[in-house]
């Protein structure tokens, strides 16, 4: 084999991947809905801010649920069936929130959407992770939070232009909704044209259908060969462990370090500015296009240089670089809207405070766009073995919920609270954290098979040298 950066993978393959990354789309569509639309349904449905907190936080709680069951679902029905599954309850429950029913159903259909994310963020990374090329899995990884900003900005443009097309919020509302259901048919339609991950398949010892798969996905009979070698050597242990794996203490050592970065990835504060941007500028007297489209936009172009990054700097460096940047911005923000805490009518801001806020929050997204969104899914979907991959991804990705759900119900009222500055200091604090905890315990796994990092896992390396080959393997791969 030649250089392997050279290598040059079948179409096929990054068909599937953008396919599958589709869920991330969704994810994002229901993610910023709130941002541009909050104003609308508040006039809908006469919600105050703690209303408006409740029904944006509960699809965290369907995420929670979603994430919980997606590792039965994955385990069961497989990755396919479970995106499937996944796009029918998005077309299916954001097609009936556009008929405007009750709040109490509502809200039930946004419980059922946040359920189709919490499954979606579960499967998607896992299936990427399983179906993609080692030396293109992280650039591949990173699509589902391509899809995500792309989502977030879709729904955010969309949303503003319904407000403008249709005045009355009863006519905009619907069509806000139907944005949403539009595009969750396309990953519903799409979803069925994929294959199945060929490591489920393996761990169902369904031998033969695994390497229909590969035969799609890789260039050669000896890239097949090494792969499903390497993928039965992997599966000499238990095949699909319970929950009681997490007792074993080399999988609850890389369990730790999956459940602080997702952790963290809330804490550094994205999803109060992805849920909250125009109203926190609003506060600064920002208003306006301005205010309602920078966040969105900033984080759709900005996620595109992690695609190569990943790849060329590695996870760890763009965590470094993330962290650094989201920290220095979120300490300036604090300190700018203490700087103009006693003024009382946002019109009378000067344009120095608002220029340093703007600014703040499109470096942050910049740091949070090129690391900690997309890594810290990729990650997660790297560092478990097979044979619980399952249980870790379900663990950490209700753990990714949970704290979102947090963040999303309190952080306007933290702010009411504590004042406007305090919750940009709190969230600088968990970015000095993060940099610490990336540099003691997350390992780099750029380039490295999944079952390289398992065979490393299982043989006692340190949690931060999990990704580093032997000279036998370093021999393999540059052969």
């Amino acid at each position: 084999m030649n250089n392997p950066t050279q290598v040059k993978y079948k179409t096929i393959v990054y068909f599937i991947c953008a396919v599958a990354a589709l869920g991330g789309l969704l994810f994002g569509l229901d993610q910023g809905f709130i941002a541009n639309a909050l104003g609308t349904i508040e006039k809908v449905y006469k919600l105050g801010v703690s209303g408006g907190e409740m029904y944006s936080a509960i699809l965290a709680t369907g995420g929670i649920i979603g994430a919980l069951l997606s590792g039965l679902f994955a385990r069961f029905l497989g990755r396919k069936k479970s995106l499937i599954f996944a796009g029918f309850i998005f077309t299916a429950a954001s097609a009936y929130s556009a008929l405007l029913p009750p709040l109490a159903i509502l809200s039930a259909c946004r419980f059922s959407l946040g359920f189709a994310v919490g499954t979606a963020s579960f499967i998607v990374p896992l299936y990427l992770s399983e179906t993609a090329p080692a030396k293109i899995r992280g650039s591949m990884g990173t699509l589902f939070q391509l899809m995500i900003t792309i989502g977030i900005f879709l729904i955010s443009v969309t949303n503003v232009l319904f407000v403008k097309i249709f005045i009355n919020p009863i006519h905009s509302l619907p069509f806000m909704f139907l944005t949403i259901s539009f595009f969750a048919a396309f990953m519903f339609i799409g979803s069925f044209m994929l294959p199945e991950s060929p490591r489920w398949l393996m761990l169902q010892e369904r031998r033969e259908e695994t390497l229909k798969v590969l035969n799609k996905t890789l260039n050669s009979q000896e890239e097949i060969d090494l792969e499903i070698k390497e993928i039965e050597e992997a599966l000499h242990g238990p095949k699909g462990a319970g929950i009681e794996i997490i007792f074993k203490g080399y999988f609850f050592k890389v369990l730790v370090v999956g459940v602080l970065l997702q952790m963290f990835q809330q804490l550094v504060g994205i999803n109060m500015m992805i849920y909250y941007a125009p109203t926190i500028f609003k506060y600064a007297g920002i208003t306006g296009i301005i205010g309602m489209m920078t966040v969105p936009t900033v984080n759709v172009l900005f996620t595109f240089p992690a695609i190569p990054l990943v790849e060329k700097w590695g996870r760890k460096k763009l965590l470094y670089v993330g962290a650094a940047a989201m920290f220095v911005t979120m300490l300036a923000a604090g300190l700018t809207f203490k700087s103009i805490s006693g003024i009382t009518d946002p019109s009378m801001i000067g344009g120095a405070p608002k220029t340093i806020l703007l600014t703040a929050a499109i470096i942050y997204i910049f740091g949070f766009a090129i690391s900690w969104g997309p890594v810290v899914w990729l990650v997660c979907s790297e560092i478990f073995p097979l044979e619980g991959r399952e249980v870790g991804m379900t663990i950490t990705t209700m753990v990714n919920w949970t704290f979102a759900g947090l963040v999303m119900a309190d952080a306007l009222t933290f702010m009411k609270k504590f004042g406007n500055s305090s919750i940009f200091y709190l969230f600088a604090g968990f970015c000095v954290l993060a940099i610490i905890f990336v540099a003691m315990f997350v390992p780099e796994t750029k380039g490295i098979t999944l079952e390289e990092l398992e065979f490393n896992l299982k043989g006692g390396k340190p949690l931060r040298d999990l990704g580093a080959l032997s000279a036998n393997q370093t021999e393999r791969y540059s052969s």
